[in-house]
């Protein structure tokens, strides 16, 4: 993996608003470290080196970038608590499995806080990572992605990217496209390529009855995916 080099954000000019955007693309998925970690030298492979930065919080000068190696191990850390039958605390990865992932520091801008802090802000479409939880309806019997009630099935990583945004100087709303003014654009079509090949739809049998989802689960999971205690609590399993 490309070792870390401290990345300088530029500071926000005039009048400048964080990005507005809309019709989101979604890709959600459990995958194991090691998937993870493929995941990210994949990208790096193809499209060269990529930053993960905490926005909309306020965070030191110097500190503000996520190493790729801490997101990993604590990531890893997640699901080892998941495949050894005990629940994660929310509370020490839900906040740091959200950051944006972005092919360039152009497409972020920074508010400073006093002397040497600051708040980190999105200028320009970038892929966003959020932790990822679902639940089972017993009412309408489907799963749902996204929520967080204390029983909730932690289930890794949501990366989502817009569609449409606003522009910063026009105000006009416009198509997020495939060219060299949006380069996220290629790292969530990346991401895309690598969930086809290397993960599937998740089999649940939930109540006696097959629900497949398009929640994705990584193929190295499977060796221990019942043993996950919030599918064990709930008397759900995952197929095969």
């Amino acid at each position: 993996m490309i070792p870390m080099i401290p990345v300088p954000l530029r500071e926000s000019s005039a009048n400048e608003k964080p990005l507005q955007a809309s019709k989101w693309l979604q890709l959600q998925a459990l995958l194991s470290k090691n998937e993870m970690g493929g995941l990210f030298e994949f990208l790096e492979q193809s499209l060269g080196n990529f930053w993960l930065f905490p926005c909309g919080i306020v965070c030191s000068k110097d500190q503000g970038e996520v190493a790729k190696n801490t997101f990993l191990n604590k990531y890893g850390n997640y699901v080892e608590s998941l495949s050894q039958g005990v629940v994660p605390d929310a509370t020490y990865y839900r906040s740091f499995f959200s950051p944006s992932m972005t092919l360039t520091p152009e497409a972020l801008f920074t508010i400073p806080v006093g002397e040497d802090r600051q708040i980190i802000r999105i200028a320009k479409p970038v892929v966003q990572l959020q932790a990822h939880n679902i639940d089972y309806s017993v009412v309408d019997k489907k799963f749902h992605s996204m929520v967080f009630g204390i029983d909730s099935i932690p289930w890794g990583i949501q990366f989502s990217y817009p569609q449409l945004f606003q522009d910063n100087e026009t105000r006009q709303v416009e198509m997020v496209k495939k060219t060299k003014a949006f380069p996220n654009t290629a790292l969530f079509q990346h991401l895309q390529k690598w969930m086809r090949s290397h993960t599937i739809p998740t089999p649940f049998v939930a109540e006696g009855k097959d629900v497949n989802v398009p929640m994705r689960l990584g193929k190295e999971c499977l060796s221990w995916i019942n043993r996950h205690p919030s599918l064990v609590q709930k008397n759900i399993r995952v197929k095969g």
